[in-house]
């Protein structure tokens, strides 16, 4: 009796968790460049998406993150990763990342892919708020922005770009929630310049810890990002397989242990 009690739990729990995962799950063939930075020792960084674009890790040291292993800057560091055709996204984008700031008395890069796409910490004369820009002609403005992040505190902070919205083209995200839009019609522009995680072209340098950084060639919404917020990149693009594997396993072997 005990023993049917526990496969019908089972089967109880399989038909409540699949439809979770069907829900939550993002395409990951949107990811053009997923940088976990999980690996924990060495100078050259994975894409977990599977395009190829590892990164090459110019000074930085690694640190245990938000979620597992991450990646941390003072001033001087950078994660480099050459530009290809997959990472010049003309149209449609969401970039994001966590950080742990640890000064924000100047510019501080997130992401830059420069004359294309930015995210970042303005410096204070311009605000010092958490800001996303593209560039589809010859102006970074206006930018969408949010507000002053805290310092010493992990913040997700995502943006996304949709050439087809009528108004609110660029729309930034804190902690997967919309946190601020701006008007930017047009297609930006398409360059040969490296992405680069940590720093800007020849400066805004940031300071403190970055983790889960990412790229896709699509708008997610914002159910995407909160679901990626409280769940992480992995899980997220796996549909929380690992998840239900883990609970699958426990209970299975509290099965087999009470036979």
């Amino acid at each position: 009796m005990r023993k049917s009690i526990l496969i019908l739990g089972i089967v109880c729990s399989i038909a409540w968790i699949l439809p979770q995962i069907c829900s939550a799950e993002i395409d990951p063939e949107t990811a053009v460049g997923v940088w976990l930075f999980d690996e924990g020792a060495g100078k050259t960084t994975k894409d977990a998406s599977g395009k190829g674009h590892d990164g090459t890790i110019n000074g930085a040291k690694w640190k245990d993150g938000k979620i597992g292993k991450a990646l941390e800057f003072d001033g001087a560091q950078w994660v480099s990763i050459d530009s290809t055709p997959e990472l010049q996204l003309g149209e449609e984008l969401t970039m994001m990342a966590w950080f742990y700031a640890t000064d924000i008395s100047t510019w501080r890069q997130l992401i830059a892919k420069s004359n294309e796409y930015l995210l970042r910490i303005d410096p204070p004369q311009e605000g010092n708020r958490m800001s996303a820009f593209v560039k589809p002609g010859g102006s970074w403005e206006p930018r969408a922005s949010s507000h002053v992040p805290d310092e010493k505190k992990w913040i997700h902070f995502a943006a996304t770009y949709d050439i087809n919205e009528k108004n609110e083209q660029l729309v930034v995200y804190v902690n997967g929630k919309k946190a601020g839009v701006s008007t930017r019609p047009g297609k930006t522009a398409v360059t040969g310049n490296p992405v680069e995680i940590g720093k800007w072209g020849g400066g805004s340098y940031f300071v403190g810890i970055i983790d889960e950084a990412a790229i896709f060639n699509t708008v997610l919404s914002e159910d995407d990002l909160s679901i990626i917020v409280e769940h992480g990149l992995a899980k997220a693009l796996g549909g929380l397989d690992v998840e239900l594997a883990g609970k699958l396993t426990t209970t299975w072997a509290t099965l087999k242990v009470n036979r």
